[in-house]
């Protein structure tokens, strides 16, 4: 079994809006240059286009980004196409019975058509018909307002009054004895692996490494995590990830925690990891997933005096350079969480801010909301697991005796004992994180964090956010009818929670400091009523 890449893989010459080579030798002049044609790049660019400005969008390799090609895309769909085949073989109770695997071409070739149907709007002439002008090929600062942008042996000068950096960010490769001698994959190449690992070693425990650990595990690989801390997904509760971990040894993920890796070694059939212990694995492919980086190197950003270091491009809430007026930072190149949703705001910061004083003004006015670290976020593992806001540990550090936690488990919803007997949704669970209202009212009582494990996960984040990040009370949320039987009905009932102490609604208690890794459970009564 070998380990190199695909001889045709989905590079950019295999796709029609892979950058087209660019043969001009005059000096290119713009309102506005954007590095990077990913979310916040090509958000940026089409922003400032709109409000009028002749805008250069710069990308190295195609345009679509990371989202698109190593991403979002292509994870996502191995996950669904993934779940398809877990659940076939969860028909057994049916009667039904599935034999065999997957045909991987036919997975790979999933992958490719679903890649293939964003073209109509990732596109370079897509993005030239909205008015941006797209030029292929690696920028970097000579000076002052002056790119050099070369490819294929060729160089070409652009020129601009203000810029846009948002090339994105790069899989972190750790220090690892003998790791550069073995032919790792990472998420940006883990989709164009010819064959299905038949044992796939995986290094790091977030969100990218838990998914495409189920990805490959539930379409017929052998699979073992190992993960350098106690728990997966450390982001996020620990009651989020205790529910990870076990859905994961239930697909048969064999994972090892508070592992460290020491040496890292190429095999006749693969590779093989030496964790700190004396434990070795042996693996037919390795996937490292501990990390991205900002990508800022090689830019000549020291030319122009723009403050970076290896968390990334020193900006300002709007997203404008600390020390470099004329730059603006968009995406993951800025550091903090790196999400597509928060590459696009960012984006959205970024190209306002090369607008007007209008736009400036429109910026910094949507600065607050678009803050990533306010923005929820999801893991995509079945099930779904989403966070948004304080943790009930970091709530408490800040906050003390004023946190109240609510407690719901979808053992009490209905919809999710409809779809159990296919699912783990009864599982599930709501968990939110509150500040209580002035001498233990409703009045002022405040909403600063939740977590949701299940199914719609990613929806229900969303909702549940909404009343701190609208300034609305929650009573309101709780009030508000919803149909039966829904997920949606968690929302309204872990909000009634808050304001009603009962066991109907979850189970309310102090927030407490620490770790907490049990789920809430069915011991609760279910609700009465619940069809109201």
């Amino acid at each position: 079994m070998t380990l190199q890449p695909d001889p045709s893989p989905p590079t950019a010459q295999n796709y029609s809006w892979a950058v087209p080579p660019d043969t001009g030798h005059t000096p290119l002049k713009a309102d506005v240059a954007v590095i990077g044609a990913g979310s916040g790049g090509l958000t940026a660019a089409l922003l400032a286009a709109a409000g009028g400005k002749r805008v250069v969008l710069i990308e190295r390799e195609r345009t679509g980004g990371e989202c698109t090609f190593t991403g979002c895309v292509p994870s996502k769909t191995l996950l669904a196409l993934a779940r398809t085949v877990h659940t076939a073989r969860q028909s057994a109770a049916l009667g039904l019975t599935v034999d065999g695997g997957p045909d991987w071409s036919t997975v790979r070739a999933q992958l490719r058509q679903v890649i293939d149907s964003f073209e109509d709007v990732d596109s370079p002439g897509s993005i030239e018909a909205r008015g941006v002008q797209v030029v292929g090929g690696q920028a970097a600062f000579v000076s002052p307002h002056v790119l050099e942008v070369t490819r294929n042996g060729q160089t070409r000068t652009v020129m601009a009054e203000k810029f846009v950096l948002a090339t994105g960010a790069q899989a972190i490769v750790p220090d690892i004895d003998g790791l550069g001698t073995v032919p790792f994959l990472t998420h940006e190449t883990i989709f164009d692996v010819p064959e299905r690992p038949a044992h796939l070693l995986v290094l790091g425990g977030g969100p990218i490494g838990c998914e495409l650990s189920q990805a490959f595990a539930r379409l017929g690989s052998r699979v073992t995590l190992v993960q350098r801390g106690p728990r997966l997904i450390d982001r996020d509760e620990p009651e989020a990830s205790a529910a990870l971990l076990q859905t994961l040894r239930e697909d048969g993920v064999t994972v090892h925690l508070n592992a460290d890796t020491l040496q890292a070694a190429r095999t006749e059939t693969g590779v093989r990891l030496q964790l700190e212990g004396g434990q070795a694995l042996e693996g037919t492919h390795l996937l490292v997933a501990v990390g991205k980086a900002p990508r800022v190197k090689g830019l000549g950003l020291e030319v122009i005096g723009a403050d970076f270091d290896r968390k990334g491009l020193k900006v300002r809430a709007n997203m404008q350079s600390i020390s470099c007026p004329y730059l603006w930072g968009a995406g993951d190149v800025v550091g903090g969480p790196m999400f597509t949703h928060g590459a696009t705001e960012r984006g959205t910061l970024a190209g306002l801010g090369t607008l007007a004083w209008w736009g400036k003004g429109l910026a910094a006015l949507r600065a607050p909301a678009a803050r990533v670290e306010d923005i929820p976020w999801v893991t995509y593992t079945e099930p779904e697991i989403a966070h948004w806001g304080l943790t009930e540990a970091q709530a408490v550090k800040q906050h003390g005796g004023r946190v109240v936690v609510v407690d719901y488990g979808f053992s009490h919803l209905d919809r999710a004992r409809t779809e159990g007997a296919a699912s783990a949704d009864h599982r599930g669970f709501v968990k939110l994180v509150a500040l209580k209202g002035l001498l233990g009212s409703p009045v002022g009582l405040r909403v600063v964090g939740a977590q949701v494990v299940g199914s719609r996960a990613g929806e229900l984040i969303q909702m549940l956010s909404l009343p701190s990040r609208l300034n609305v009370h929650p009573a309101k949320l709780a009030l508000l009818p919803v149909p039966y039987p829904t997920f949606g009905e968690a929302v309204r009932q872990t909000y009634l929670g808050l304001l009603v102490d009962s066991p109907a609604f979850g189970r309310r208690r102090p927030g407490r400091a620490g770790d907490h890794t049990q789920a809430p459970g069915p011991s609760a009564t279910r609700p009465q009523g619940s069809r109201a």
